[in-house]
């Protein structure tokens, strides 16, 4: 079941990937798909740059949207050694722009060494990939140009069984990042700021840092307790309540949760493009503004 995500009656989504990291859509053409949907306002959250935001600016009308456009990112962080990520909502673009990790050049260096490293593994765990291979920016990230080079060797369907590995996973979260994972390592993580750097620099532009979607993502294995443990801190502004992994009562408990805390809630489809699919079901265009299960609105502030 597909719900709308509302914000004081307005139809809202503020989780939407471009070209600009792994979505499949380019701004204005997702501009046009809200637009179409009726939506009030969206955010662009790509990850780990701030392009599609200075697309946004630099564009007449807002591309023939007629709602609001809200600065927007998703950043990647680590917490006692594992990796998560942090929304940025509504900052000043140029001041966040300063943070060196939302470079281009530092991203592109950082993804050239975690190729190196993701080679390494799957070389001692017997994968045959191309020698030599090079990081490839059409793909945005060393894992899927990694991946994408995998599936070019059919002797790897035996590893891809050995090693429990469905083409159709994620494979950055079930079997990189993941601690414990067979392509997990040090190196992949290292470079990634602390939640509390990433929390510091948000505010420093003035945005909201929120928590992204702490059920089902991570593969964490006491979340509420881990989202106890991130209010504890003092350093977010809230959690992402809404999302379309979760079920009711994950949605629930969060957005309880946020109301006894005085936290802010945000919500979003996580929308990346037509490969996405939910219950067998493809996550296509028309789900923009959506998610499944949620009954609840959203609770963020938006500065005028």
């Amino acid at each position: 079941m597909f719900n709308k995500l509302y914000r004081n009656g307005q139809l809202i989504d503020m989780h939407i990937h471009t070209q600009y990291s792994d979505g499949m859509y380019s701004v204005p053409e997702l501009l046009r798909f809200v637009e179409n949907r009726g939506l009030d306002v969206i955010a662009f959250t790509d990850h780990d740059n701030l392009e599609a935001n200075y697309e946004v600016r630099d564009l007449k009308g807002n591309g023939g949207f007629c709602g609001r456009i809200v600065n927007g990112c998703e950043i990647a962080c680590t917490y006692q050694g594992k990796k998560y990520e942090v929304l940025a909502y509504d900052f000043d673009l140029d001041t966040l722009a300063q943070y060196p990790v939302l470079n281009y050049e530092y991203q592109f260096a950082l993804e050239e060494k975690r190729l190196e490293a993701l080679k390494e593994i799957g070389a001692r765990l017997g994968f045959k990939f191309t020698e030599g291979l090079q990081f490839d920016p059409v793909y945005r990230t060393a894992h899927k140009t990694f991946f994408h080079d995998l599936a070019n060797y059919p002797e790897n369907q035996k590893l891809y069984q050995k090693y429990n590995i469905d083409k159709t996973d994620n494979f950055y979260r079930d079997h990189v990042v993941k601690p414990g994972a067979i392509f997990h390592c040090y190196e992949l993580i290292k470079d990634t700021p602390s939640i509390e750097e990433v929390c510091q620099k948000i505010h420093e532009a003035g945005g909201y840092a929120i928590f992204a979607h702490a059920f089902k993502v991570y593969g964490e294995p006491n979340v509420k307790g881990l989202v106890k443990e991130l209010t504890s801190l003092d350093i977010l502004d809230g959690f992402e309540c809404i999302h379309k992994k979760f079920s009711l009562a994950e949605c629930k408990w969060m957005s309880d949760y946020c109301d006894t805390q005085h936290l802010l809630k945000t919500g979003g489809s996580d929308f990346h493009g037509d490969g996405f699919k939910i219950n067998g079901k493809r996550f296509a265009p028309e789900y923009l503004g959506y998610v499944q299960n949620a009954d609840l609105e959203i609770k963020f502030p938006i500065k005028k």
